[in-house]
């Protein structure tokens, strides 16, 4: 795979490795955000960042593969893409081998950065999912709002921590202290009660999901993906055809889609987390997981009103997990509107019921 191809799939307008150092060794906030602007314009560069974070920015971590990778009579492909004055794309891709490996399965040697990195840029296939490489345009036209008003990912994760411990210091009911049941009438036209019930979970980054793998056969999220394949340039044949990848149509377990979901949600990176949640929602409309947390990136992004809709699914949907969360959300959801008086219903609703969020309700209403 020449230069050309990959700056026609991933753009010119790359992260260097200087980019990278600067972020290393800068103190100054302003330098460090337009670096960090600079992936934001890019899932790809993102992703490279990401990688370089594995590495604690620590761009030295390269110079011995520079050279063992540069032949004295060629410049390789590799030498090309992380040289000293060239970008670090192929971080990204090291990043989806290496860094990913629980997703991809590959098994390590005994030296396994440079046995990955010597198999991935002789004949070593990446698959990339769409969602790594473009941001649907709806998508990235959002804003993200201001830190101070986010409800952000470690917030969740500290109160799930809090709810599992409330939980766990109630004191169990003793049975033969409860009153007995009245009888009540049955009657000639008895109301049908939906199907709405507490599912098992799981946690992934210390975050809450349904278990659907006990709710579904064989699940799995439909999605594309892209093989790119990283021949080394002085291997390329000078008339080899120039042959564009191809996006395919597959099914991805749902396991694995959710967990690299989870993970991007759990770095704040909304837009680019609702793309994904996005696609499970195009498979499974009323997936609980989904709903909820895409009403998060989408209250994140100030889509307050789209927000409300993804959480009334996760109301109205089949299981009851994130019945408390979702209510609360949405009565946010209100506010951050400027719809006072719907929030305040919801508030009060959530009072009345008591629970995790009374308190809350009671300091917001107006």
């Amino acid at each position: 795979m020449n230069l050309n191809r990959l700056y026609s799939i991933f753009g010119s307008n790359r992260l260097e490795r200087k980019d990278v150092q600067t972020y290393s060794q800068s103190t100054d906030e302003t330098v460090r955000n337009a670096i960090e602007q600079k992936t934001a314009n890019s899932s790809f560069e993102s992703d490279a960042m990401e990688g370089w974070e594995d590495f604690s920015y620590d761009t030295g971590a390269m110079s011995n593969l520079d050279k063992k990778f540069t032949p004295s009579s060629s410049v390789s492909f590799y030498k090309v893409l992380v040289g000293s004055a060239a970008g670090i794309g192929i971080s990204a891709l090291v990043y989806f081998a290496f860094f990913n490996q629980q997703e991809t399965n590959i098994v390590l040697a005994e030296n396994p950065v440079e046995e990955t990195l010597t198999t991935l840029l002789e004949d070593q296939e990446i698959t990339l999912e769409e969602t790594d490489v473009v941001i649907p345009e709806p998508i990235e036209k959002m804003n993200v709002i201001p830190a101070a008003n986010q409800f952000k990912p470690k917030e969740i994760i500290e109160e799930y921590k809090e709810r599992i411990i409330l939980q766990e210091d109630e004191p169990e009911m003793d049975i033969e202290t409860i009153a007995p049941l009245a009888i009540i009438p049955v009657s000639p036209s008895p109301e049908i009660i939906r199907d709405h019930k507490f599912a098992k979970e799981i946690y992934l980054y210390s975050m809450k999901l349904v278990d659907y793998t006990k709710y579904r056969a064989k699940p799995a999220v439909k999605t594309r993906q892209m093989t790119l394949t990283g021949t080394p340039a002085n291997r390329e044949q000078e008339d080899s055809p120039d042959l564009e990848p191809v996006w395919k149509d597959v099914d991805v377990p749902y396991m694995e889609y959710i967990n690299k979901t989870m993970r991007t949600f759990e770095q704040s990176r909304y837009k680019k987390s609702l793309a994904r949640l996005e696609t499970i929602l195009a498979t499974y409309p009323d997936d609980v997981n989904a709903n909820f947390y895409a009403g998060i990136c989408l209250y994140n992004l100030g889509e307050y009103e789209t927000a409300i809709f993804n959480f009334n699914n996760c109301l109205n949907g089949r299981f009851s997990n994130f019945d408390e969360e979702a209510l609360w959300m949405k009565a946010e959801s209100y506010q951050a509107a400027e719809k006072t008086e719907k929030a305040n219903v919801i508030y009060k609703e959530i009072i009345d019921a008591g629970g995790y969020y009374k308190k809350r309700a009671k300091e917001k209403i107006s």
